[in-house]
Protein backbone atom coordinates (compact mmCIF):
# COMPACT_ATOMS: atom_id res chain seq x y z
CA UNK A 1 0.00 0.00 0.00
CA UNK A 2 1.39 3.54 -1.13
CA UNK A 3 1.74 5.62 1.37
CA UNK A 4 1.77 9.29 0.24
CA UNK A 5 2.76 12.60 1.90
CA UNK A 6 1.70 15.73 0.58
CA UNK A 7 2.83 18.56 1.25
CA UNK A 8 0.52 21.83 0.44
CA UNK A 9 -1.94 19.29 1.25
CA UNK A 10 -4.86 21.68 2.65
CA UNK A 11 -5.13 23.64 -1.13
CA UNK A 12 -6.63 23.05 -4.01
CA UNK A 13 -4.44 20.31 -6.01
CA UNK A 14 -3.34 18.42 -2.89
CA UNK A 15 -7.29 18.09 -1.09
CA UNK A 16 -8.28 17.08 -4.97
CA UNK A 17 -5.20 13.92 -5.03
CA UNK A 18 -5.86 12.94 -1.20
CA UNK A 19 -9.53 12.02 -2.38
CA UNK A 20 -8.66 10.07 -5.47
CA UNK A 21 -5.47 8.14 -3.25
CA UNK A 22 -8.12 7.75 0.02
CA UNK A 23 -10.24 6.21 -2.71
CA UNK A 24 -8.29 3.83 -4.19
CA UNK A 25 -7.16 2.73 -1.14
CA UNK A 26 -3.67 4.81 0.06
CA UNK A 27 -2.35 6.08 3.00
CA UNK A 28 -2.54 9.52 3.11
CA UNK A 29 -0.90 12.40 5.34
CA UNK A 30 -1.46 16.09 4.38
CA UNK A 31 1.18 18.60 5.64
CA UNK A 32 -0.02 22.24 5.34
CA UNK A 33 0.75 25.43 7.28
CA UNK A 34 -3.28 25.02 6.94
CA UNK A 35 -5.64 22.54 8.44
CA UNK A 36 -7.86 20.68 5.88
CA UNK A 37 -11.27 22.36 5.09
CA UNK A 38 -13.85 20.80 7.73
CA UNK A 39 -15.96 20.22 4.24
CA UNK A 40 -13.26 17.50 3.16
CA UNK A 41 -12.50 15.73 6.29
CA UNK A 42 -16.53 15.20 6.30
CA UNK A 43 -16.81 13.98 2.66
CA UNK A 44 -13.90 11.97 3.09
CA UNK A 45 -14.90 10.06 6.60
CA UNK A 46 -15.37 6.76 5.76
CA UNK A 47 -11.32 6.83 4.78
CA UNK A 48 -10.70 8.34 7.87
CA UNK A 49 -8.64 5.34 9.03
CA UNK A 50 -6.19 6.04 6.45
CA UNK A 51 -6.36 10.14 6.45
CA UNK A 52 -3.66 12.11 8.61
CA UNK A 53 -3.57 15.82 8.60
CA UNK A 54 -0.83 17.80 10.52
CA UNK A 55 0.14 21.26 10.25
CA UNK A 56 3.38 23.27 9.89
CA UNK A 57 5.52 24.93 7.28
CA UNK A 58 8.21 23.50 4.82
CA UNK A 59 10.63 25.99 6.11
CA UNK A 60 10.58 24.21 9.50
CA UNK A 61 13.08 21.16 9.36
CA UNK A 62 12.05 19.34 12.13
CA UNK A 63 8.52 19.17 10.91
CA UNK A 64 9.09 18.31 7.99
CA UNK A 65 11.33 15.24 8.97
CA UNK A 66 8.35 14.55 11.53
CA UNK A 67 5.33 15.06 8.25
CA UNK A 68 7.90 12.46 6.00
CA UNK A 69 8.49 9.39 8.69
CA UNK A 70 6.85 6.18 7.04
CA UNK A 71 5.97 7.64 3.95
CA UNK A 72 6.89 5.85 1.00
CA UNK A 73 5.92 8.40 -1.22
CA UNK A 74 5.93 12.43 -1.68
CA UNK A 75 3.79 14.45 -3.87
CA UNK A 76 5.43 18.02 -2.98
CA UNK A 77 2.40 20.65 -3.92
CA UNK A 78 3.55 23.21 -1.25
CA UNK A 79 4.05 26.41 -2.74
CA UNK A 80 3.53 30.26 -2.96
CA UNK A 81 1.80 31.05 -6.24
CA UNK A 82 2.99 34.83 -6.68
CA UNK A 83 1.06 37.51 -8.23
CA UNK A 84 3.22 40.55 -8.83
CA UNK A 85 2.37 42.33 -5.78
CA UNK A 86 3.78 39.77 -3.78
CA UNK A 87 6.89 39.43 -6.02
CA UNK A 88 6.98 42.76 -5.04
CA UNK A 89 6.74 42.76 -1.30
CA UNK A 90 7.47 39.41 -0.45
CA UNK A 91 10.32 38.09 -2.76
CA UNK A 92 12.36 36.14 -0.17
CA UNK A 93 9.42 34.71 1.22
CA UNK A 94 8.43 32.89 -2.60
CA UNK A 95 11.82 31.81 -2.98
CA UNK A 96 12.32 29.93 0.54
CA UNK A 97 9.24 28.53 0.19
CA UNK A 98 9.20 26.90 -3.19
CA UNK A 99 12.66 26.65 -3.48
CA UNK A 100 14.07 26.40 -0.07
CA UNK A 101 11.19 24.13 0.69
CA UNK A 102 11.53 21.83 -2.03
CA UNK A 103 15.21 20.97 -0.77
CA UNK A 104 13.71 20.38 2.55
CA UNK A 105 10.90 18.43 1.49
CA UNK A 106 13.37 16.19 -0.62
CA UNK A 107 16.21 15.30 2.15
CA UNK A 108 13.71 14.84 4.51
CA UNK A 109 12.26 12.04 1.92
CA UNK A 110 15.68 10.88 0.71
CA UNK A 111 16.71 10.30 4.60
CA UNK A 112 13.46 8.40 4.60
CA UNK A 113 13.79 6.36 1.50
CA UNK A 114 10.82 7.49 -0.01
CA UNK A 115 10.34 5.52 -3.43
CA UNK A 116 9.08 8.12 -5.86
CA UNK A 117 9.00 12.12 -5.33
CA UNK A 118 6.45 13.87 -7.97
CA UNK A 119 6.95 17.62 -7.83
CA UNK A 120 4.39 19.75 -9.65
CA UNK A 121 5.83 22.15 -12.06
CA UNK A 122 4.21 25.14 -14.16
CA UNK A 123 3.38 25.95 -17.83
CA UNK A 124 4.66 28.90 -16.14
CA UNK A 125 8.75 27.88 -16.81
CA UNK A 126 8.21 28.87 -20.70
CA UNK A 127 7.57 32.05 -19.85
CA UNK A 128 6.95 34.35 -22.89
CA UNK A 129 6.52 31.13 -25.15
CA UNK A 130 3.19 30.43 -23.40
CA UNK A 131 1.53 33.31 -25.27
CA UNK A 132 -0.12 32.37 -28.36
CA UNK A 133 -1.15 28.94 -30.69
CA UNK A 134 0.92 26.01 -30.41
CA UNK A 135 1.07 23.27 -28.01
CA UNK A 136 4.34 23.37 -25.79
CA UNK A 137 6.67 20.58 -25.58
CA UNK A 138 9.01 19.66 -22.61
CA UNK A 139 12.38 19.25 -25.43
CA UNK A 140 12.54 21.81 -27.86
CA UNK A 141 10.85 24.57 -26.15
CA UNK A 142 12.79 27.00 -24.48
CA UNK A 143 12.49 27.18 -20.52
CA UNK A 144 13.35 31.52 -19.61
CA UNK A 145 10.25 32.00 -17.18
CA UNK A 146 9.69 35.84 -16.33
CA UNK A 147 7.66 35.71 -13.36
CA UNK A 148 8.94 35.25 -9.82
CA UNK A 149 6.85 31.78 -9.73
CA UNK A 150 7.69 30.47 -13.08
CA UNK A 151 11.79 31.51 -12.03
CA UNK A 152 11.03 29.49 -8.80
CA UNK A 153 9.04 26.77 -10.20
CA UNK A 154 11.99 26.12 -12.84
CA UNK A 155 14.63 26.08 -10.21
CA UNK A 156 13.05 23.94 -7.99
CA UNK A 157 12.69 21.38 -10.53
CA UNK A 158 16.04 21.75 -12.02
CA UNK A 159 17.29 21.42 -8.44
CA UNK A 160 14.99 18.38 -7.02
CA UNK A 161 15.68 16.41 -10.04
CA UNK A 162 19.83 17.30 -9.48
CA UNK A 163 19.55 16.36 -5.96
CA UNK A 164 17.68 13.72 -6.66
CA UNK A 165 20.16 11.93 -7.99
CA UNK A 166 22.85 12.56 -5.86
CA UNK A 167 20.65 11.60 -2.85
CA UNK A 168 19.38 8.47 -4.68
CA UNK A 169 15.54 9.84 -4.88
CA UNK A 170 13.52 9.02 -7.82
CA UNK A 171 12.29 12.25 -8.50
CA UNK A 172 9.47 12.85 -11.35
CA UNK A 173 8.10 16.87 -12.39
CA UNK A 174 4.85 17.85 -13.81
CA UNK A 175 4.55 20.24 -15.88
CA UNK A 176 0.35 21.68 -15.61
CA UNK A 177 -1.51 24.78 -16.67
CA UNK A 178 -4.45 25.97 -15.82
CA UNK A 179 -6.47 24.13 -13.38
CA UNK A 180 -10.15 24.08 -12.47
CA UNK A 181 -12.61 21.73 -10.15
CA UNK A 182 -13.06 20.67 -7.23
CA UNK A 183 -11.93 22.15 -3.98
CA UNK A 184 -10.13 25.09 -5.23
CA UNK A 185 -11.41 28.55 -3.23
CA UNK A 186 -9.13 30.98 -1.19
CA UNK A 187 -6.15 29.81 0.59
CA UNK A 188 -3.62 32.80 1.24
CA UNK A 189 -0.95 30.88 -0.79
CA UNK A 190 -2.67 31.31 -4.03
CA UNK A 191 -2.76 35.07 -5.58
CA UNK A 192 -4.87 34.63 -8.13
CA UNK A 193 -7.96 32.35 -7.85
CA UNK A 194 -9.26 30.89 -11.20
CA UNK A 195 -12.41 32.69 -12.91
CA UNK A 196 -14.21 29.25 -12.55
CA UNK A 197 -13.63 28.93 -8.79
CA UNK A 198 -14.87 32.35 -8.31
CA UNK A 199 -18.02 31.99 -10.09
CA UNK A 200 -18.52 28.77 -8.13
CA UNK A 201 -18.06 30.86 -4.72
CA UNK A 202 -20.84 33.18 -5.90
CA UNK A 203 -23.47 30.48 -7.16
CA UNK A 204 -23.12 28.44 -3.79
CA UNK A 205 -23.61 31.64 -2.40
CA UNK A 206 -26.63 32.39 -3.93
CA UNK A 207 -25.40 35.70 -5.92
CA UNK A 208 -24.95 36.70 -9.22
CA UNK A 209 -22.17 36.41 -11.36
CA UNK A 210 -21.32 39.40 -14.01
CA UNK A 211 -18.95 38.19 -16.59
CA UNK A 212 -16.76 40.92 -17.86
CA UNK A 213 -16.79 39.33 -21.51
CA UNK A 214 -14.97 36.43 -23.49
CA UNK A 215 -12.13 34.31 -21.61
CA UNK A 216 -9.58 34.15 -23.35
CA UNK A 217 -8.07 30.39 -25.08
CA UNK A 218 -6.30 28.73 -22.02
CA UNK A 219 -4.52 25.78 -21.46
CA UNK A 220 -6.63 23.81 -18.85
CA UNK A 221 -7.62 20.60 -17.22
CA UNK A 222 -9.77 19.10 -14.77
CA UNK A 223 -9.09 18.62 -11.51
CA UNK A 224 -9.90 14.62 -11.22
CA UNK A 225 -7.78 13.74 -14.91
CA UNK A 226 -4.88 16.17 -13.42
CA UNK A 227 -4.89 13.57 -10.22
CA UNK A 228 -5.10 10.63 -12.32
CA UNK A 229 -1.76 11.84 -14.58
CA UNK A 230 0.10 12.48 -11.02
CA UNK A 231 -1.01 8.83 -9.51
CA UNK A 232 0.79 7.40 -12.96
CA UNK A 233 3.76 9.56 -11.99
CA UNK A 234 3.90 7.94 -8.46
CA UNK A 235 2.92 4.67 -9.11
CA UNK A 236 5.01 4.37 -12.50
CA UNK A 237 7.72 2.04 -12.34
CA UNK A 238 10.91 3.29 -14.02
CA UNK A 239 9.40 6.70 -15.95
CA UNK A 240 11.54 6.86 -19.41
CA UNK A 241 11.22 11.33 -18.64
CA UNK A 242 12.24 13.22 -16.22
CA UNK A 243 9.60 15.61 -17.37
CA UNK A 244 5.91 15.47 -18.15
CA UNK A 245 3.60 18.03 -19.45
CA UNK A 246 0.05 16.58 -17.99
CA UNK A 247 -2.68 18.73 -20.01
CA UNK A 248 -6.21 17.41 -21.66
CA UNK A 249 -5.88 19.51 -24.88
CA UNK A 250 -9.28 20.42 -25.07
CA UNK A 251 -11.11 23.17 -26.53
CA UNK A 252 -11.83 25.44 -23.82
CA UNK A 253 -13.40 28.12 -25.75
CA UNK A 254 -16.00 30.48 -24.41
CA UNK A 255 -15.34 28.19 -21.11
CA UNK A 256 -17.30 30.76 -18.75
CA UNK A 257 -20.45 30.58 -20.49
CA UNK A 258 -20.46 27.09 -20.45
CA UNK A 259 -19.66 27.12 -16.46
CA UNK A 260 -22.52 29.07 -15.59
CA UNK A 261 -24.62 27.81 -18.15
CA UNK A 262 -23.17 24.15 -16.07
CA UNK A 263 -24.19 25.82 -13.11
CA UNK A 264 -27.73 26.77 -14.12
CA UNK A 265 -28.93 23.50 -14.60
CA UNK A 266 -27.72 22.54 -10.90
CA UNK A 267 -27.62 24.92 -8.72
CA UNK A 268 -31.57 26.58 -7.77
CA UNK A 269 -31.67 30.52 -8.38
CA UNK A 270 -28.59 30.90 -10.04
CA UNK A 271 -28.25 34.16 -12.36
CA UNK A 272 -25.47 35.32 -14.26
CA UNK A 273 -25.04 38.02 -16.91
CA UNK A 274 -22.48 39.54 -19.26
CA UNK A 275 -21.46 43.77 -18.39
CA UNK A 276 -18.32 44.40 -18.55
CA UNK A 277 -18.39 47.69 -16.53
CA UNK A 278 -19.76 45.89 -13.70
CA UNK A 279 -18.39 42.64 -13.93
CA UNK A 280 -17.52 40.88 -10.38
CA UNK A 281 -15.35 38.38 -11.82
CA UNK A 282 -11.26 38.89 -12.10
CA UNK A 283 -9.67 37.69 -15.58
CA UNK A 284 -6.49 38.94 -14.02
CA UNK A 285 -5.66 40.34 -17.62
CA UNK A 286 -5.61 36.98 -19.15
CA UNK A 287 -4.32 37.16 -22.75
CA UNK A 288 -4.42 33.84 -24.86
CA UNK A 289 -2.31 30.72 -24.22
CA UNK A 290 -0.42 27.92 -25.87
CA UNK A 291 -1.40 24.34 -25.05
CA UNK A 292 1.21 21.67 -23.24
CA UNK A 293 2.12 18.90 -25.85
CA UNK A 294 1.10 15.72 -23.54
CA UNK A 295 2.21 13.09 -25.70
CA UNK A 296 5.42 11.66 -24.05
CA UNK A 297 2.75 11.53 -20.48
CA UNK A 298 -0.27 9.60 -23.29
CA UNK A 299 2.93 7.35 -24.81
CA UNK A 300 4.73 6.35 -21.70
CA UNK A 301 2.25 6.73 -18.74
CA UNK A 302 -0.82 5.87 -21.01
CA UNK A 303 -2.31 9.17 -19.44
CA UNK A 304 -5.61 9.76 -21.38
CA UNK A 305 -8.04 12.23 -19.39
CA UNK A 306 -11.36 11.12 -18.77
CA UNK A 307 -13.44 13.99 -18.98
CA UNK A 308 -14.64 16.18 -22.34
CA UNK A 309 -15.27 19.43 -21.61
CA UNK A 310 -19.07 18.93 -21.13
CA UNK A 311 -18.87 16.01 -19.13
CA UNK A 312 -16.48 18.48 -16.82
CA UNK A 313 -18.32 21.18 -15.97
CA UNK A 314 -21.72 19.03 -15.40
CA UNK A 315 -19.74 17.02 -12.96
CA UNK A 316 -18.03 20.05 -11.51
CA UNK A 317 -21.40 21.92 -10.75
CA UNK A 318 -22.81 19.09 -9.43
CA UNK A 319 -20.00 18.51 -6.90
CA UNK A 320 -20.30 22.39 -6.21
CA UNK A 321 -24.20 21.71 -5.30
CA UNK A 322 -23.52 19.03 -3.18
CA UNK A 323 -20.97 21.38 -1.13
CA UNK A 324 -22.37 24.79 -0.81
CA UNK A 325 -20.43 24.98 2.91
CA UNK A 326 -16.92 24.96 1.23
CA UNK A 327 -17.78 28.18 -0.20
CA UNK A 328 -18.97 29.59 3.43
Amino acid sequence: MMRVLITGGAGFVGLALAQALLEQGAEVRLFDSRPPPSTFLEALRPHAARLTARQGSVCDDAAVRTACQGMTHVFHGAAVTAGPQREASEPLDVIGVNLGGTIRVLRAAADEGVTRFVYPSSLTVYGAEVEGDGLLAEAGTPTVPDTLYGITKYAAECTALRLGALWGVSVVTARIGSVMGPWEGKTGARDLVSPCAQIAALAAQGKTVILPGVYPRREMIYVPDLVDGLIALLSKQDPAYERYNLSANLDWSDLLVHWCGALEQRVPGFHWEVSPRHSNIDYYGATPRAGLDATRAHTDLGFTPRFGRDAALRHYADWVARHPSFFS
